[in-house]
């Protein structure tokens, strides 16, 4: 991986200019985006100036195509300071790979802009009645002449109420399976009605339900082979779960940081309250949790850049230990900072509702290790 165990000169240098431009660029506005519940485009526009909206993008259209290992640096350090921020370059990321494989008018139109922080587009799978089983999805896209006309429901689609457009994943074919087709839709195409969902966490996202009505887009704006979107997505889908738990794992070592710091200089009945066994054993053993899984993290992205038959498996297992390790160390840095912990005077609440997103998907992501465990015949639909 890198050595296995440690960074290159280059990534160690990635992460230090990141911290600090995210420390002092985006780390003073993440609780006024939050609060405000609006999203970022200005710090949007900062890591766009850097280079940071474009890192999986190809440099034919500005981006700089990165490795997956220096782009989940890029993403914790982030994630440290802003959790949104680096949700939204998560967001950049998946959608910037998935139009890689539609028309090149739609790559040319949407691709720079996304790489300038001038645009974000939104990725829509989940229905009310399809999370974990994505297969079961009933958005159909039926084919009309030289048009597709959409109709269905999309819901806690982040992005859902600033995006220019949205991938959609959509039944071509009536029977259950493949025959799911991915399609780019403009967000200003007559039918589209989007409906805020005021949010636990990631507030600064504007995520929310879409509901498309005879929505009409070109034949033209097929992402892919038409009943084969499950297949061309499977590896994009691996990055953006290693990359989300990498995300969680960013937000939680700044908690731990700061719990290890107030530790020190807090006292009760005359000494730091780190002198306390409860406070040494939990902070010991969140560390532990925390570096075990940051290895299982940059572990699944060094195999999805190989492409190993492994990378799905460590990918799902990424995304639920980092959700998990995540909410467990944020909470105990709440605790160890008692009453005020809990106010909304010191960040922690904010941090544990961002990483509560990460973590409640993992009903899906335990479904994917067993799956690959168990064998192709334990599939809960064959």
């Amino acid at each position: 991986m890198w050595g296995m165990f440690e960074f290159s000169e280059e990534q160690n240098l990635v992460r230090k200019t990141i911290h600090e431009f995210a420390k002092k660029e985006l780390a003073p506005k993440a609780s006024y985006w939050d609060a405000n519940e609006e999203f970022p485009w200005e710090s949007f526009k900062k890591m766009a100036e850097i280079g940071l909206t474009g890192l999986r993008i190809p440099t034919t259209y500005g981006g700089t195509e990165s490795d997956l290992v220096t782009t989940g640096i890029v993403f914790e350090e982030v994630a440290r300071f802003d959790h949104n921020c680096a949700i939204v370059l998560c967001g950049c990321n998946i959608t910037g790979r998935i139009l890689l494989y539609a028309s090149e008018e739609i790559r040319k139109t949407y691709l720079p802009d996304i790489v300038k922080g001038k645009t974000i587009i939104a990725f829509g799978a989940t229905e009310p009645e399809a999370g974990s089983d994505i297969r079961a999805i009933k958005t159909t896209a039926k084919r009309q002449g030289d048009v597709y006309v959409i109709n269905g429901e999309k819901s806690m689609i982040t992005f859902a109420e600033v995006a220019k457009g949205f991938i959609i994943l959509a039944r071509t074919r009536t029977e259950k399976g493949e025959g799911i087709s991915c399609l780019f839709v403009e967000a200003d195409r007559p039918g589209i009605d989007i409906q805020r969902l005021p949010g636990f966490g990631w507030k600064a996202t504007k995520w929310g339900n879409v509901t498309f009505e005879d929505v009409k887009v070109p034949v033209g704006n097929l992402v892919g082979e038409e009943n084969k979107a499950l297949t061309m997505l499977k590896s994009t889908v691996q990055e953006q779960r290693a990359l989300t738990g990498i995300i969680a794992i960013g937000t939680a070592k700044e908690a731990l940081e700061e719990a290890i710091n107030y530790a020190k200089i807090r006292k009760a009945f005359g000494k730091p309250i780190g002198k306390f066994e409860d406070i040494q054993f939990r902070i010991a053993v969140d560390f532990a949790m925390l570096e075990s899984a940051r290895l299982v993290c940059y572990k699944a992205l060094n195999l999805i850049e190989k492409n190993s038959e492994e990378a799905v498996v460590w990918a799902a297992m990424a995304n639920l230990i980092g959700g998990e390790v995540a909410f467990k160390v944020v909470n105990d840095a709440m605790d160890i900072h008692g009453g005020l912990g809990y106010s909304k005077e010191l960040p922690f609440e904010r941090y544990l509702r961002d990483v509560k997103a990460v973590q409640i998907a993992n009903a899906t992501l335990k479904m994917t290790i067993a799956q690959e465990l168990l064998g192709k015949e334990f599939l809960p639909y064959t």
